[in-house]
């Protein structure tokens, strides 16, 4: 049987694989990674302050201000400053917006169902199981980490 550091290699070089071969299948877009995070929180989040955008994505005002203006150059998104307080800046998807991200949604929709038809039912289950503790232990040690 291999032993926990050999079977964590063979992990990496496994979601390497698959993320190579992920990208071979998905349509060519000109999205960033900073660029789709954007896009795919407004999606699922609606409006939000530009703040709540740089808080969520980790980075500072200046680098989501960045990657907001190109985003409103492309046409996707909208930015509008509030009534109440001229300091927030809202940013929401255009109809534009909108309907790229429903179009990548369906198409990492079925990217995903292909990437998983080998698996059973079960299998899947478990696997889904699995990634989500993955994803709680590493949300704890951040919060963890974050409280110090």
């Amino acid at each position: 049987m291999a032993g926990r550091d050999e079977l964590i290699d063979r992990l990496d070089s496994i979601v390497s694989r698959i993320g190579r071969l992920a990208r071979r299948k998905m349509p060519d877009d000109t999205l960033t990674f900073g660029q789709f995070a954007v896009l795919q929180l407004l999606f699922q989040r609606g409006r939000l302050a530009m703040g709540t955008i740089a808080e969520h994505l980790g980075i500072s005002l200046a680098g989501a201000t960045g990657i907001i203006d190109r985003l409103v150059h492309a046409g996707v998104v909208e930015r509008t400053r509030s009534q109440e307080d001229r300091r927030v800046v809202w940013v929401q998807l255009s109809a534009q917006g909108l309907e790229r991200m429903q179009r990548m949604q369906q198409e990492r929709h079925h990217s995903m169902l292909s990437l998983l038809e080998p698996l059973s039912e079960e299998q899947l289950e478990t696997l889904v199981n699995l990634l989500e503790t993955i994803a709680r232990g590493q949300e704890r040690q951040m919060n963890t980490e974050d409280s110090r």
